[in-house]
């Protein structure tokens, strides 16, 4: 209980003395600080088209058209939906337009554009996904996100509303290939007019929720004790990457105060120059936006690199070769100390009670396992497994683990508000038979 008071009471001091108040938001302040409703006087662009309602019962990954369940909104072009028969998890981009980043890295306007589009389908009675092309259902670019028309209608009205259309003549998005799609010359004017009333990201104003002040320079305890304050903000802090997962790394540093170490996730976006600097064992010094994101947690991303003429704000390395030891818990601290989110730690011992294998096929997890295990003493721990591959090359599957007792090495991450150790790699885990 008393470290639970002192690490509180660090909280608030921080909180008050390296903080620019001015800059203390949460996501609901987030939503009074920008609000926008259209004029009345404006055309209304989303309800210039018309939605074929044939077929509307099949599932769009089958058809190209169907209703669809709000699983959550990622941004503002980007949201994931359930499928009519609730069998596929759809992750989505919106066709024609191109709304500024706000998770990856922030830009001006891509908070607004991303909390317009979650309060619209978060609102909408009933949800159609349509392709461009009829019949069929395909692919963007990355070959992972279905391309689709979003349709919403209203509690209470019989109208369907383009949300893409609205979303570009509300002023929130540049158009991508607007003219050149199924609802072309209508995304057209949609934008057109956007420019010419000057809405949003075309006022000339500046976004309200965006930071356009320097980097604060602070710890990485300051930053994750105060997340949500920090949300939003131009950060810069050093610490050293304890692991690499996907486009992202962890980084830690260690606390002289409180003898631990605070960690965070920080996600290195898919710059040519990334993999050069975000390597394990590197100490580095890191400028980026803090976003305490609805959909992907706590993290600091925006990162910038330069190997010929760096700037302020590119990452650093400091030092290379730093080694790690990863703190070695029990299963009541892991579950029960907040503060060992995104470090590295050691738990050894656990027996595998059971083991569940992600198969959506739609899924980048695909293949991903969450181990139940028993620790010693009775007590739950939740691994949360990486895609593997052994030794070969070959994909791990269930049978590597079941009934078996391991030592797992990883880094505590939650999901629904619970610890779980996440295994990067199968080098991270010791097998004892």
């Amino acid at each position: 209980m008393k470290k639970t008071i002192r690490l509180a009471s660090l909280a608030l001091a921080l909180l008050f003395a390296a903080l620019p108040l001015a800059a203390c938001r949460n996501g609901n302040e987030d939503e009074k600080a920008w609000t926008y409703e259209r004029s009345a006087d404006l055309p209304d662009y989303a309800t210039a088209v018309t939605l074929n309602t044939a077929g509307l019962d099949s599932d769009f990954n089958e058809t190209g058209r169907g209703y669809v369940k709000l699983d959550h909104a990622v941004d503002g072009d980007t949201a994931h939906f359930w499928n009519n028969s609730h069998t596929e998890l759809l992750k989505v981009r919106f066709i024609a337009i191109d709304t500024p980043e706000s998770t990856g890295k922030v830009e001006p306007w891509g908070k607004p554009a991303s909390i317009y589009t979650r309060k619209k389908l978060q609102n909408a009675d009933k949800i159609v996904l349509e392709s461009d092309i009829e019949g069929s259902a395909n692919f963007d670019s990355t070959g992972s996100r279905y391309l689709a028309w979003v349709w919403y209608k209203n509690k209470g009205s019989d109208v369907w509303r383009n949300l893409n259309i609205e979303i570009l003549a509300d002023g929130l998005a540049m158009g991508k290939s607007a003219s050149s799609n199924r609802y072309g010359s209508t995304a057209a004017e949609a934008l057109t007019s956007a420019r010419n009333e000057k809405l949003n990201l075309y006022s000339g104003r500046q976004d309200p929720l965006f930071y356009y002040g320097e980097a604060v320079e602070l710890s990485i305890k300051s930053l994750v004790l105060n997340r949500e304050s920090y949300s939003g903000i131009k950060v810069r802090f050093e610490g050293v990457v304890t692991k690499k997962s996907g486009e992202g790394i962890y980084m830690q540093a260690f606390d002289d105060d409180t003898q631990q170490y605070y960690g965070v996730y920080v996600y290195g976006g898919y710059a040519s120059l990334a993999p050069k600097f975000l390597v394990p064992g590197y100490r580095l010094s890191v400028t980026g936006t803090a976003d305490n994101n609805e959909t992907f947690g706590f993290q600091v991303s925006g990162l910038s690199f330069s190997l010929i003429n760096p700037t302020g704000d590119d990452v650093k390395i400091l030092e290379k070769d730093v080694v790690t030891e990863p703190r070695v818990v029990d299963a009541q601290t892991l579950n029960g100390d907040a503060t060992l989110e995104n470090t590295l730690v050691r738990i050894e011992g656990i027996r595998v009670a059971s083991v569940y294998t992600t198969v959506n096929e739609s899924s980048s997890s695909k293949g991903a396992m969450t181990l139940t295990c028993l620790a010693p003493d009775g007590s739950a721990v939740t691994v949360r497994t990486a895609v593997l591959t052994d030794e070969s090359g070959e994909t791990v599957t269930e049978s590597r683990f079941a009934s078996k007792t391991v030592s797992v090495t990883g880094i505590v991450e939650y999901y629904e508000g619970s610890a779980q150790l996440k295994l990067l790699t199968l080098a991270d885990c010791d097998f004892a038979d």
